[in-house]
């Protein structure tokens, strides 16, 4: 089957920007006989069929807001909340799609069918999903995604993985850990690939290799969280392994499961951190140190982004993406060896 065309395709051919050929569609007078002809030229050669139901959507009609993630991660659901909010301001509603970790493509779609939006929020559990890139690059409304590098789409809010899980490995280090467990999700995916490369270079700048078979990768949930520090365990209770670090807050949570199933008290036993902090993190005994996110940040990020896209199109491919810095709180989970 052959790959739909988009007003992407026209702009590459005619050599121009996607808001000069939108302009043309919707019938501006600013744009010049020569180039309006060229344009047309494009359309005719390549077949392109106008969405005009997505230019609709461009002239703000619907005032609607698409959000796809897997919300069975409470921090999307925290994301959404703050994106909301921000939205708000702007006239914009928000509609939730949870997308879980199967058959994305079709679940997206199904949701945008018979549905009229603006713009789009989207983070996707993997990175490398074939059929859903290309159904994405068939959007012709703009999209904005989460700690996530897809093809074709520049607009993205990112967090700064890479410097707060640094300090955090060369603040166990400087502890006395030499055997730090790495906890994360699919390796195919921005956050767990910056969260790798920052434990490695950590350990480069105390000129000592990691050991590799220390960096555990698993799914965003607790069960396999909880997996995952059972595998551990046996290292953990001969001392070999001495401290955690988990990239995700679901998979922290089965390891805290494991932790007690095994009778273990940190940071006697094992020093921990985590990402997300939290009035849980805090009144935790003894308090947990963290890397903490600003969610809030995050959703002004990226309807600043979206918006911005959707009122002045021809600017999308100049639009630079934004990184969210993080910052390591340190508590008491972690104890010195």
């Amino acid at each position: 089957m052959s790959r739909k065309i988009t007003i992407k395709d026209v702009a590459k051919h005619a050599g121009v920007g996607i808001g000069t050929v939108s302009r043309v569609i919707n019938g501006s007078n600013s744009v010049s006989p020569k180039m309006k002809k060229k344009i047309f030229e494009s359309i005719e050669a390549l077949g392109y069929t106008p969405n005009y139901v997505a230019q609709s959507l461009r002239t703000h009609k619907y005032k609607n807001i698409a959000f796809f993630a897997d919300i069975s991660n409470p921090i999307f659901a925290q994301i959404a909340k703050e994106s909301q909010i921000e939205l708000e301001q702007f006239g914009y509603t928000l509609s939730l799609c949870n997308i879980g970790e199967k058959d994305i493509a079709n679940k997206i779609s199904s949701f945008l069918e018979g549905r009229r939006f603006d713009g789009i929020i989207l983070s996707i559990p993997k990175e490398d999903d074939e059929e859903l890139n290309e159904s994405l690059s068939n959007i012709d409304i703009p999209i904005v995604t989460i700690n996530r590098d897809l093809p074709n789409l520049t607009a993205k809010v990112l967090t700064d993985y890479y410097s707060s899980v640094k300090e955090a490995i060369i603040y166990l280090l400087s502890l006395g850990h030499t055997n730090i467990a790495l906890v994360g999700g699919n390796k195919e995916i921005r956050p767990t690939r910056e969260g790798i490369r920052a434990y490695k270079d950590a350990y480069l700048i105390h000129n000592r290799v990691p050991n590799q078979a220390l960096i555990k990768n698993g799914k965003f949930s607790s069960e396999s969280g909880e997996t995952i520090f059972m595998d551990l365990l046996p290292d953990i209770q001969k001392g070999y392994i001495t401290a955690i670090l988990s990239l995700n807050n679901q998979m922290f949570y089965g390891i805290l499961r494991g932790m007690r199933k095994a009778k273990l008290q940190y940071p006697k036993d094992i020093s921990i951190i985590t990402f997300e902090d939290s009035e849980l993190m805090q009144l935790l005994d003894p308090p947990l140190t963290v890397i903490h996110r600003p969610i809030k940040d995050i959703g002004k990020s990226i309807v600043k982004i979206l918006i911005k896209s959707i009122e002045e199109p021809e600017q999308i491919e100049e639009i630079e993406s934004v990184v969210i810095p993080t910052e390591f709180i340190i508590r008491d989970s972690c104890r010195p060896i």
